[in-house]
């Protein structure tokens, strides 16, 4: 597969179309769950949602000795956070309220997800999930392979 750098490049666009990983210290099943989200590593500083490594050894980074599986991440128009990190902007309001009012802002001007890179290459992909306003992250979502154990 085209490394995402490259992919980025030619496309000259938004899109995203990559292998990725998904890291956690328990077995976890699809679908994900919406009350899972922020409960692993912190409260999600790319969006509300889904969170994925476009490299298999940054799991390690994010969850020591538990479970990675590499999923197909499908987005159409992910926000690119290195240009405008609106998530890191200095506001009155608790960091959820103003995660999930960004996030909704996002998905309503038609962004699907998110993504950070880390020289020249995908670091961090959030694929954006608000059941409760009609987004459904899982359908952009698809699992490849079996348990694999860190």
């Amino acid at each position: 597969m085209r490394s995402f750098k490259i992919f980025f490049n030619e496309s000259n666009s938004k899109r995203i179309n990559i292998i990725a990983w998904h890291a956690s210290k328990k077995p976890f099943d699809l679908p994900f769950l919406e009350s899972k989200i922020g409960s692993q590593n912190d409260e999600g500083f790319s969006g509300r949602g889904f969170y994925f490594f476009g490299n298999e050894k940054d799991t390690e980074f994010a969850v020591r000795n538990g479970f990675k599986r590499s999923f197909q991440i499908n987005l159409n128009n992910a926000f690119n956070l290195d240009k405008n990190d609106i998530f890191s902007k200095d506001t009155d309001k608790p960091f959820k309220q103003y995660r999930d009012e960004e996030t909704l802002r996002l998905l309503n001007e038609g962004y699907d997800g998110s993504f950070r890179t880390l020289n020249g290459r995908l670091d961090e992909i959030c694929v954006f999930s608000f059941k409760s306003k009609g987004f459904d992250g899982n359908g952009k979502i698809k699992s490849e392979g079996d348990w694999i154990k860190i």
